[in-house]
């Protein structure tokens, strides 16, 4: 009888210890076990109709609905967060959860990032974007410029024109003494070197600063003349595919590594190259439609042939050789980082 409540006792105790077991095992699994909400904020500088607050809501949902409600996203569009040119800064210290912006508006932070800004470095946004991603992930330098933060997707505009508004250029004398609204430094010297005088400025600056004759005109991709309404005060666009735009959207590091594991992965897998590819789809989309809405509204386009194009080419190539060796001054891979970004453009 004693032996028979000691055998109870003990199969009593197995299943105890079995079950403690378990549990622990579920509370460690914090894919499974994690049923916090977490209600974070996105914090980007484009307008609320602006297509990217449609790309950043689809998002939102899905990570929503693939983490069971535990990550929740509120958009804050506009600038209403942080200026166009803070939106790094405030992911990074914890002001905001998720941040967009573009990297030219703080010239100096992203140096090997910069290199897709470059001239004549992609054809298309997605193919921009795709390489974008493709070179952060192969050089581990790039993580010192996303310090504090978790890059979730890199991107690019499309290739971007020479639009004016009372003047066309066609050749370069008839850039001489114009200011020209400029996205980024790379593309301020290459806009000087042909004689204009170019005017750092965010995109939502742009269109009152044409309308006012502060500018005489801007370099933007097409996607900008239908989104921002830029085909309202631009009548002549110079076509030469002449740099890209590149753009972050990044995570404050700490709120990410509150979130489960389960939920990191959800959030890394649904960004990432997957973005990347889907948004500059959908800016190459829209700079198509929007060459045809210029055409519309009578906008006078002129493409550069190849030949001038190689004339541009004399002023515009030293800014590259000025890149790679500022870049290398700061002990950084400049020169690797370039001549892979060529080969993933198939130059």
């Amino acid at each position: 009888m004693k032996k028979a409540f000691q055998s109870r006792s003990n199969v009593l105790f197995m299943l105890v210890v079995g079950f403690g077991i378990v549990m622990l095992a579920a509370c460690g699994s914090g894919a499974s076990s994690d049923s916090h909400a977490h209600e974070l904020d996105f914090s980007h500088f484009f307008p609320p109709t602006h297509f990217m607050e449609e790309e950043i809501q689809s998002f939102a949902a899905e990570l929503e609905e693939k983490t069971d409600g535990r990550i929740k996203i509120t958009s804050y569009p506009g600038a209403a967060l942080a200026a166009p040119d803070e939106h790094f800064d405030a992911a990074a210290t914890g002001s905001v959860d998720f941040a967009l912006s573009v990297h030219g508006y703080t010239p100096g932070e992203f140096p090997l990032t910069s290199v897709m800004e470059l001239p004549f470095m992609a054809k298309t946004a997605m193919s921009g974007s795709e390489n974008l991603w493709k070179l952060m992930n192969e050089f581990d330098e790039f993580d010192a410029e996303y310090a504090g933060t978790v890059p979730l997707w890199l991107y690019t505009t499309d290739p971007g024109q020479l639009f004016t508004v009372d003047k066309p250029v066609k050749r370069i004398e008839d850039l001489k003494g114009m200011k020209i609204r400029s996205p980024s430094p790379e593309t301020s010297e290459w806009l000087e070197a042909l004689g204009a005088t170019p005017v750092s400025m965010p995109m939502n600056e742009n269109f009152e600063a044409l309308e006012r004759g502060v500018v005489d005109g801007t370099i933007a991709p097409w996607e900008a003349v239908k989104t921002w309404g830029l085909d309202e005060v631009i009548n002549y666009a110079t076509v030469g595919n002449f740099y890209s735009t590149t753009m972050f959207v990044v995570m404050n590091e700490d709120v990410f590594n509150r979130l489960n594991q389960g939920d990191q992965d959800m959030l890394l897998e649904l960004a990432g190259e997957r973005m990347a590819k889907k948004t500059g789809e959908v800016f190459d989309q829209y700079g198509r439609d929007a060459v045809e809405q210029a055409k519309v509204k009578g906008v006078e386009i002129y493409e550069l042939s190849s030949t001038e194009l190689a004339e541009w080419n004399e002023f515009i190539n030293p800014t590259i050789e000025s890149w790679i060796n500022q870049v290398e001054g700061k002990g950084l891979p400049g020169q690797a980082v370039y001549d892979r970004a060529v080969e993933l453009s198939g130059q």
